[in-house]
């Protein structure tokens, strides 16, 4: 299954992700690290199942045409 989490790479969000690879997902983490931190998601790094794009969520008009449109 192909998953979005905002905010994936912040405490909450990173643990989130962990799970959800460990399960056989596909994340997609949109985050733009003003509290998160790369540090939190650095183990899934070289994996496929990983998608990271660092973009604001309160701009979704530009998430939707750049990053949504597969």
């Amino acid at each position: 299954m192909k998953t979005i989490v905002t905010g994936g790479a912040g405490f909450i969000g990173s643990h989130l992700v962990d799970l959800l690879i460990a399960e056989g997902h596909e994340v997609t983490v949109i985050d733009n690290l003003a509290t998160g931190s790369l540090e939190n998601i650095k183990q899934h790094k070289d994996s496929a199942a990983l998608r990271f794009v660092n973009h604001d969520i309160a701009d979704y008009a530009g998430i939707k045409d750049n990053w949504l449109a597969d």
